[in-house]
């Protein structure tokens, strides 16, 4: 949750004890311990409602909405105010433990900003009943939300390599040529494989050499447009059991005007922007 955000909400939510101190409202305790824990439960030391509570007191104690401010006033809290806080109690130390700064960041940056602030301050009044739409940042929160879940979906569906050849930068052979090197990697950036060639023209000569020993059996292979080949993409299916997104441009012109010759009419080159007043066309099925 946004620390500007978590600020606004202790105010309300905290207020001054006996000698300076802060304490909750009543009532709080209820609404935090009732808050879902995102955290596994293995390994917890301090209470979910423990470390929400300390970072309440510590923006309204600091006046600050920066969670640099929650580490330093932890720093200085007393025993007593560890205490009031539900701090766990350390029998070996004898004393409360209190937790730091980066052990509350990843709590709250874990905690779902809209069960925390209804948890705290109830339900939002419906102020735009009438447009039945909601604003506009819960529609990109929505959104964000949406487009991060569905990737994670596609990613357990289906494993999917990249390949694609590099320039070495400062690196030279022996006659002063630079090295090229051709490789292959899973979307996320761990390195499968690669091998040196001789050239960027020569990567297409090296492509089943360069996949051969990985397993693709239901992967899905990219590439640019350098390894459209018809060779390496029968052999990735019927050999390697893979598919495949190939990308294709004007240098193969009759492949070229077969795509674009797909029934609809809804294909058209990445280099052609789409006419004045109009919007792109969506691809086919």
């Amino acid at each position: 949750m946004p620390a500007t955000a978590l600020s606004r909400v202790g105010a309300s939510m905290v207020q001054s004890g006996p000698g300076g101190s802060q304490e909750l409202a009543a009532g709080t305790w209820q609404k935090l311990e009732a808050l879902p824990d995102p955290r596994s439960p293995r390994g917890r030391i301090y209470p979910l409602a423990c470390l929400v509570a300390i970072a309440l007191c510590a923006f309204t104690a600091a006046g600050n909405d920066r969670l640099t401010a929650v580490g330093q006033w932890i720093s200085r809290a007393g025993q007593a105010d560890l205490a009031r806080l539900r701090a766990p109690w350390d029998p070996m130390a004898g004393r409360y433990r209190a937790p730091d700064e980066k052990t509350i960041r990843v709590v709250l940056d874990r905690l779902e900003p809209r069960a925390l602030a209804r948890a705290l301050l109830g339900p939002r009044p419906d102020i735009r009943r009438g447009s039945g739409r909601p604003s506009a940042s819960v529609r990109g929160y929505r959104a964000r939300r949406a487009a991060q879940q569905a990737k994670a979906l596609a990613r357990d569906r289906l494993r999917s390599v990249a390949v694609d050849g590099k320039t070495s930068r400062g690196a030279r052979r022996a006659d002063g040529s630079r090295v090229h090197l051709l490789g292959v990697a899973e979307h996320g950036g761990h390195l499968l494989d690669h091998l040196e060639v001789d050239a960027k023209h020569n990567e297409t000569s090296h492509f089943t050499e360069l996949l051969g020993p990985v397993d693709l059996a239901g992967a899905v292979v990219t590439f640019d447009a350098l390894h459209t080949v018809r060779a390496n993409l029968d052999w990735l299916v019927t050999d390697k059991k893979a598919h495949y997104i190939a990308v294709v441009k004007q240098n193969q012109p009759l492949l070229h005007a077969q795509v674009r010759a797909c029934p609809g009419g809804r294909y058209r080159s990445a280099a052609q922007p789409a006419a004045p007043g109009t919007a792109a066309p969506r691809p086919g099925p």
